[in-house]
């Protein structure tokens, strides 16, 4: 080693405004719900999509026995109705998280500045 151990300098400069706003623990809990569930049923609609898809385009183009036939519109049609489902789902779920969070901005009232001298 070269030397003594020195710690970094630090800098920090003040943020000129900071609002801040009071949050219920279940207005918490609904939004962590929210944003799981939005992600969620998003991806299984775009993941059945794309499967159905490709099955679909696959029977469409392809010469299969009956069996392997009925398998494919089995899964396209599965695939078509998760698509749907997840899908519904997703829209409801996306406006909830926004509308909390517009809740709580509403509370917005007029800033309560503290005297000066305290921090």
């Amino acid at each position: 080693m070269d030397g003594p151990h020195q710690d970094p300098e630090i800098i920090t400069y003040q943020i000129p405004r900071i609002e801040i706003y009071g949050v219920s623990d279940d207005e918490l809990s609904r939004i962590e719900e929210g944003y799981g569930q939005v992600g969620h049923y998003l991806t299984f609609a775009t993941n059945f999509l794309s499967f159905g898809t490709a099955f679909l385009i696959t029977l469409l183009t392809g010469t299969f026995s009956d069996r392997l036939k009925t398998i494919f519109t089995l899964v396209a049609a599965v695939c078509a109705i998760g698509f749907v489902i997840s899908g519904i789902l997703w829209l409801r779920q996306r406006k909830k998280v926004p509308g909390v969070i517009a809740k709580i901005r509403s509370r917005k009232t007029d800033p309560q500045v503290p005297p000066t001298g305290q921090s």
